[in-house]
């Protein structure tokens, strides 16, 4: 017949193989510690249990389950803790009077039931942290007591490394899926790229192509010399032309040299009154009759920017407003405490006001524009250049009444993105 303690060493051995079972099912540590600290003390009748944690030079009591508060949420030098002397020393360690041994930090305990102590470290090869038994009366726990404890620490430790590898291999996953979806979106944007493009180029294209065409088939038949005007006529439509079709093409190569991040900015000291008066000159070219643009200027004249990205941005600021307006444009210049701010103003066809919101995106064109050429890239381009500046943009519209462009740069390297938002925040 099995004596009682057979029979308490089977119970306790089925303890075990259920929390075994039982762990493999927890997926995080505080699962893993509300098991090991409850089944600690019902393998050796403890009154309480402590779950400690090696956090660098540390030991942290994460986790407890005692007759009345030990030291939960605590931290203690290793040096300094039993808990830290086990994982130190990679092996377990029994007191029977926690105050004749001179590794224990008697001040800590004072506030507590605990007068005996068994501690036994989680993993012995390179100990994560150890599991205490504590006693409100003398005791010294048997060998058998020691061994299912050190058992329950082996088990926890398995335990937690499942835990970490299974949080790296979800993590991965997760990164994985989230790379294929990212891969997905930026197929679906290409796609819709790609057929918002075929749809523009077969517009954009065909109109300048035919005038290409039709253009030098009328040269070939001016062949006298006295139809040399006509020939230059003709050849210059040509040139007009191929220019628009190159200016196309340009803005398809700044939209990927912008998004992939492939354009840098390249800083010089110029003055923009000087700078903004020959934009405003090489654009007579293209201005409607008798439209004007008024140009004025506030503050100091000498900046510091990158001319070629500013010039493509006024330019096209510029070029849209003559573009969508038959009156006069005003560009206004102020150049005050590091900040530059520059609007152009036009009394034009505006943007109907539900469809703001779309204004920078890319092929965005209002449905008021119909008949009038255009891509829809420039303000996307635009917007991108500005940002790339260190800047920012912003605009009012009114259908058939106007609409103004407020740009605000740094007017020095030094000055910060944050310092451009609070200035644009303060300003509008």
């Amino acid at each position: 017949m099995a004596t009682n303690g057979t029979q308490l060493g089977l119970l306790n051995m089925k303890r075990l193989v259920d929390t075994v079972q039982e762990l493999s099912l927890a997926r995080d540590i505080e699962s893993v510690m509300l098991i090991v600290r409850t089944v600690a003390r019902e393998l050796t009748g403890a009154d309480g249990a402590t779950f400690v944690l090696r956090d660098n030079g540390f030991c942290y009591y994460a986790d407890e389950d005692a007759i009345s508060p030990l030291w939960k949420g605590s931290r203690f030098p290793m040096e300094t803790c039993i808990s830290g002397w086990v994982m130190l020393n990679k092996k377990p360690v029994l007191i029977r009077d926690i105050y004749l041994d001179d590794r224990i930090p008697a001040d800590a305990y004072r506030p507590t039931f605990v007068k005996s102590l068994a501690m036994v470290p989680i993993r012995t090869l390179a100990p994560i942290g150890a599991i205490g038994n504590y006693w409100a009366d003398y005791h010294v726990p048997s060998e058998e007591e020691v061994a299912l404890l050190q058992a329950l620490a082996d088990i926890t430790a398995v335990s937690i490394e499942n835990i970490e590898v299974r949080n790296t291999l979800e993590d991965k996953v997760r990164e994985r899926t989230q790379e294929l979806l990212d891969s997905l979106d930026r197929e679906k944007e290409l796609n819709t790229l790609k057929s918002a493009f075929v749809s523009m180029a077969s517009h954009e294209f065909r109109t300048p192509l035919g005038t290409i065409l039709s253009s030098t088939s009328l040269v070939e038949k001016y062949t006298e010399t006295d139809q040399q005007d006509k020939r230059e006529k003709h050849l210059t439509r040509i040139k007009s032309t191929v220019k628009d079709l190159v200016q196309l093409l340009d803005d398809f190569l700044s939209i990927d040299q912008l998004e992939h991040g492939k354009m840098e900015t390249r800083q010089e000291n110029f003055d923009l009154q000087h700078f903004l008066l020959n934009i405003v000159n090489d654009l007579d070219g293209i201005r409607k009759n008798r439209q004007v643009i008024h140009y004025t200027h506030l503050g100091e004249k000498e900046v510091q920017l990158d001319t070629k990205i500013l010039r493509n941005v006024l330019f096209n600021l510029l070029s849209n407003a003559i573009k969508y307006s038959d009156k006069d444009i005003d560009l206004n210049a102020t150049v005050q405490e590091g900040m530059i701010t520059i609007r152009v103003t036009d009394q034009g066809i505006g943007i109907p006001e539900e469809q703001q919101k779309n204004m920078f995106s890319k092929f965005f064109r209002a449905s008021n524009t119909f008949g009038i050429q255009g891509t829809g890239l420039g303000m996307n381009i635009v917007k991108h250049y500005v940002e790339l500046l260190g800047g920012t943009i912003d605009f009012t519209s009114c259908e058939n009444k106007g609409t103004t462009f407020t740009v605000l740069l740094p007017n020095a390297a030094g000055i910060t993105k944050a310092e451009v938002l609070n200035a644009s925040a303060s300003r509008n």
